[in-house]
């Protein structure tokens, strides 16, 4: 960490000095350097958001009907399912996404599965950009399970909408147990809907939902493709 400050890359040097507190909290010098180091990159979050800040401001003054609007819209849309199912290692390419999702046929030579995947995440937004986003109140429990039903809803339908059952494990991480998976989405709601959270800056807001889902895995499969629709559903 001291020799990444000495570099001048005092975000990583920030991190390493987080993981290092995360196994030995008391380290007195992992303690003192983040001290040093966690105002600067709260600094250069705040830069980061004002920059942000005024990007949508400008996004946000074009007119509902504007055309080129209107496309770069669907574009995104199509982006959107495309990368967050190559994240799965899904191996269709977004013109081949983009055929299945306006036509519903199926494209020769690839797996009915990664289809399927496609076809749920375009379900799951759906139901976002249609129910969720016209709906007034907060955040719920069940919101986030009827997300993940439509996700697996094509692939996995008997898993979609369910917590897991089972232990599981994602590389050195271990999710909490299953009968503790209930009180962690419990909990994970009602920070989602506290003034704590949404006084946060939209877009860490969005990027500690993320973690906090991710963290929590409530799902046999679908869990990184919920956490971000989770993240997409807080920024709109």
């Amino acid at each position: 960490g001291t020799i990444l400050e000495e570099e001048k890359d005092v975000v990583q040097a920030d991190h390493l000095y987080t993981k290092a507190l995360a196994l030995s909290p008391c380290n007195e010098r992992a303690l003192v350097s983040r001290d040093r180091t966690l105002p600067l990159v709260e600094e250069i979050d705040q830069r980061y958001f004002s920059l942000i800040d005024s990007k949508v401001r400008r996004l946000m003054s074009i007119p509902k009907g504007n055309s080129a609007l209107r496309r770069v819209m669907e574009e995104t849309y199509y982006h959107h399912i495309y990368h967050t199912v190559a994240i799965e290692g899904n191996t269709l390419t977004l013109s081949e996404i983009r055929h299945i999702i306006e036509t519903r046929y199926a494209v020769p030579g690839k797996s009915l599965q990664e289809q399927n995947e496609a076809i749920g995440v375009d379900a799951a937004m759906k139901y976002i950009n249609t129910t969720l986003l016209s709906r007034s109140g907060t955040i719920t429990v069940g919101d986030i399970l009827e997300i993940h039903r439509r996700v697996l809803g094509y692939v996995d339908p008997v898993e979609g909408g369910r917590l897991r059952t089972s232990q599981v494990f994602v590389g050195h991480h271990i999710p909490p147990h299953p009968k503790d998976l209930q009180r962690h989405m419990d909990e994970l709601v009602q920070w989602l809907n506290s003034d704590e959270a949404l006084q946060l800056h939209p877009v860490e807001y969005a990027a500690l939902a993320h973690y906090k889902l991710v963290y929590i895995h409530p799902f046999v499969d679908g869990n990184g493709r919920t956490s971000r629709l989770l993240m997409n559903l807080v920024l709109m």
